[in-house]
């Protein structure tokens, strides 16, 4: 027996539809989050769903339904930071908000859910926040199961979507298509100047399409809808003006006969020799692919040895090989995205090395290797870490440097350590930094922005002498006054300058920006963001800053330190690093500056009891006339992130 039937509404009216938590109804329109109106924006979560299951496969036949939504959205950004977008999710029917899924969680996971498929969700993603797995903060992307995108669309990327963002208050139409026959999901949009919903056309080519068969990962009747997410302080509104949705489906409710069974067995049996098939045709091109991959490598070595050519000593992978037992995993320092850093003896002189392997597959590690390379090389100063050489082969990309047995900073002030360091190596810590990086922007021949200066880049020698490492993503620039573009957004939130991350283009000022995020970690043995932390706590220099509106600044010293420390010398590093994470670039002092003022050479400058804030973005300009503005601060302090 065929089962045939179709499931769609329409909105408006608001028949079926089921807003919770935070989302409500304004007229014929959804409000998917709070507004100014209703209360504090900061920490909300809306959902907007279909009250009643949703058929999506059936277990005996195997049959996926089809099914397609259209929906009109538009977000506005009120904040310098916007955030988080708004999500089309379905989900098991019993599904609820998620406790704490605000912010980067879109309002679908928390922090023990996301990426579980005990907590199966897909959905599509209009993001306006750039987290670190994003390529921007204006992209479209399907997940499943996780925050992580399976597939991206950037908006930049694209002529059809140029100088237009989610999030600037335009009304956008969007499409989600699923096709059961082909397991096909895909997702069309439309850039609406108006929130004119008359003669909307459908465009003819999607965004983005994913195959995935929805039938492991839910169960036969499913809950669909629209969510979103404002953080602690990246704030937005997301109105819904129109939204339809309509799935049908036809499958067979009887039992398979003994003709089915008998269909199945042949169709078994052709797979498996169409399988044999396959197997030997892969083993044979298998073949010809290392071949030809074997070629292709040695042409890259050659590039890459006419590119490093004035780099320092070339070692062969034999040697580095032997320096660590075959890259044992018992010589693993530490590992990241691309990469691992390795403990190495070098044969010939029995000296001591790190040796970070890079994976030459990454078009970033690559790039990163070029500049490390190129420009660490040529640097010498007693704070940076010393480039020994570098090799490619067999596969990966090798530096060599010099071993520094104490490790990186970040463990030692976040009690990974058993040692707790103290005050009198801490403040020669933050001396040796800013002597590192007055070098890098003021002292050499070119000016070189650092772009990832952070605890875990700073490492110890066996006196606890500061180096400063890890030159991947260093950038030369031209003069004072410019910066390093780039295509992507690279680094660590909470180390990231607010004008980097809203323009892509890194600065001195940049680094200072990052400088002043490790300064307070140092005299406060805490993280830039900690989202444990309450409301206005979890940034530090927030949380600091708000102490000096007090008068009691030294009570944000790290309680690890039991009060041993110069008070004068804790209270200036605070403020110096209060006055590096001044959110205007222009008013942050430069390093020479800083290091006179932290060596008390130099007077400290008034740092202001209220902490300011500056407001980047597309949004302001229509009744601010420029891309940045400084807002004075009132008597009850907002927070600046």
């Amino acid at each position: 027996m065929e089962c045939v039937g179709k499931i769609s509404f329409a909105f408006p009216p608001q028949t079926g539809i089921k807003p919770d938590p935070d989302a409500y109804f304004e007229g014929e329109k959804i409000q998917l989050s709070r507004n100014e109106f209703v209360g504090n924006l900061t920490r909300s979560v809306g959902w907007a769903t279909y009250n009643q299951p949703i058929p999506l496969w059936n277990k005996p036949s195997g049959a996926l339904a089809s099914f397609t939504s259209y929906f009109q959205f538009v977000i506005v950004s009120t904040s310098m930071l916007s955030g988080d977008g708004l999500t089309f999710f379905f989900a098991p029917f019993d599904s609820k908000p998620p406790s704490s899924g605000w912010g980067s969680l879109l309002g679908l996971y928390n922090r023990t859910t996301d990426g579980k498929i005990t907590n199966p969700v897909v959905a599509v993603e209009f993001d306006t926040f750039k987290d670190e797995f994003d390529p921007d903060d204006n992209h479209v992307g399907i997940d499943v199961n996780s925050l992580v995108s399976k597939a991206i669309f950037s908006l930049n990327s694209e002529p059809e979507f140029l100088n237009k963002t989610l999030k600037n208050g335009r009304a956008w139409d969007a499409w989600v298509d699923y096709d059961g026959s082909t397991k096909k999901l895909q997702v069309f949009l439309l850039s609406n100047p108006s929130t004119n919903l008359n003669n909307i056309t459908k465009p003819r080519s999607p965004i983005l399409t994913y195959h995935i068969d929805l039938r492991s990962f839910f169960p036969e009747e499913v809950r669909f809808g629209l969510s979103t997410t404002i953080g602690i302080a990246a704030i937005e509104t997301h109105t819904v003006s129109a939204w339809n949705f309509s799935c049908t489906y036809s499958w067979d409710i009887s039992s398979p006969s003994r003709t089915q069974y008998g269909r199945r067995k042949i169709i078994m049996i052709s797979l498996f020799v169409c399988f044999v098939g396959i197997c030997y045709f892969l083993c044979i091109a298998r073949r010809w692919y290392f071949k030809l991959r074997e070629a292709r490598r040695e042409e890259g070595d050659i590039e890459l040895d006419e590119q490093l050519a004035q780099g320092p000593f070339k070692f062969s992978y034999a040697q580095l090989n032997e320096a660590t037992r075959n890259f044992s995993k018992d010589e693993l320092l530490g590992k990241g995205g691309f990469e691992g850093v390795y403990r190495g003896i070098l044969p010939t002189t029995n000296e001591t090395v790190a040796i970070k392997r890079i994976a030459q597959g990454s078009r970033q590690g690559r790039k990163e290797y070029i500049s490390e390379v190129t420009i660490i090389s040529k640097l010498r100063h007693r704070n940076l870490v010393r480039l020994l050489g570098w090799c490619h082969e067999q596969g990966d990309l090798l530096l060599v440097y010099e071993f520094l047995p104490n490790g990186s900073l970040d463990k030692y002030i976040f009690n990974e350590s058993k040692v707790c360091l103290n005050w009198q190596r801490r403040y020669s810590v933050a001396c040796g930094i800013a002597s590192a990086l007055i070098y890098l922007h003021e002292e050499w021949d070119q000016r070189i922005v650092h772009r990832d200066v952070k605890a875990s880049n700073v490492l110890l020698d066996s006196n606890f002498n500061v180096k400063l490492g890890d030159f991947g993503l260093a950038r030369v620039v031209e003069s004072d006054h410019a910066a390093a573009s780039t295509t992507m957004v690279t680094g660590t939130r909470g180390y990231l300058a607010p004008e980097y991350i809203e323009t892509g283009k890194a600065s001195p000022e940049s680094d200072v920006y990052s400088f002043g995020a490790v300064a307070l970690e140092i005299a406060c043995g805490r993280q830039p963001i900690d989202y444990t932390l309450k409301e206005y706590d979890f940034r530090v220099v927030a949380w600091v800053w708000g102490l000096r509106k007090q008068g009691k600044i030294l009570d944000a010293a790290d309680k690890k330190l039991e009060g041993n420390f110069n008070i004068e010398e804790m209270e200036r590093l605070m403020l110096v690093g209060l006055l590096c994470s001044h959110l205007d670039p222009k008013a942050r002092p430069r390093m020479r500056e800083v290091l006179k003022i932290i060596e008390f050479d130099s007077p400290l400058p008034y740092v202001p009891v209220n902490m300011l804030v500056v407001v980047y973005g597309d949004a302001l300009n229509s009744y601010a006339g420029s891309s940045s503005t400084m807002l004075p601060s009132t008597p009850e302090p907002r927070s600046s992130t």
